[in-house]
């Protein structure tokens, strides 16, 4: 597996991350690479599933116990603010900036972003906006650059109006499977049982086919809108 020095991750909400590239993030943090995640809405919500209301508080904690299973440090852009399904009503400039001040002050080798083969709109505002700041201008300009610009999949993705880049990066995560299936354990408000798309076997069955397409036992799939050799 190739290491990087330092990937970044974008992640609409407080389990994206982990459904997309929890299995990536585990093993680029085993190999010493600085993993962050840039959350954007994390708020108290009622869920399909759940009979109540899960509080701020919680889904703060929850983010704890995943960071601390995965080995990754985080931000929240915009907590305990009702944006959760409405990142679509921010202007795209306000994200944009957002992303690329980010990004020259992060300075990723690796970025990650959300399919835009998704039906949430959370996920194609954000991959909008994360697109754009990723745009490519030469460093002696001022803007940091990223080289490898991927995006991720989760299993929901069968439910998608576009189909993923047909340029596509593996990640063999058979070594931290288990770690991935922890840390969405550890999302105790979005875990659910079978059949539903964030289930462990639902998580497991995508991972067992991308691993298929590249003959090992389990990975973790991903578009790739540049990469610079």
């Amino acid at each position: 597996m190739r290491r990087f020095e330092r990937v970044l991750v974008i992640s609409p909400h407080a389990d994206d991350e982990v459904l997309g590239c929890g299995g990536l993030m585990a093993a680029q943090a085993d190999a010493g690479a600085e993993v962050h995640v840039l959350f954007l809405a994390v708020d108290g919500m009622r869920h399909y599933g759940l009979d109540g209301a899960t509080t701020y508080r919680q889904r703060l904690d929850e983010i704890e116990d995943v960071r601390a299973t995965l080995g990754f440090s985080y931000e929240i852009a915009y907590g305990d603010r009702d944006l959760t399904e409405r990142l679509d009503t921010l202007p795209r400039r306000e994200l944009v900036d957002l992303f690329e001040r980010t990004l020259n002050e992060r300075r990723p080798d690796l970025l990650l972003l959300p399919s835009f083969a998704d039906y949430d709109q959370d996920h194609l505002a954000v991959f909008a906006a994360g697109f754009a700041a990723a745009r490519p201008i030469a460093q002696q300009f001022g803007k940091w650059l990223v080289p490898h610009v991927f995006l991720y999949e989760m299993s929901k993705i069968q439910w998608a109006s576009e189909p993923m880049p047909r340029s596509t990066a593996y990640c063999d995560i058979g070594a931290v499977m288990e770690r991935k299936l922890e840390a969405l354990r550890g999302y105790r408000s979005q875990h659910r049982p079978a059949p539903h798309i964030r289930s462990e076997e639902s998580v497991t069955a995508l991972a067992t086919l991308r691993g298929a397409e590249i003959g090992v036992e389990r990975a973790e799939a991903f578009g790739v809108l540049r990469t610079v050799l």
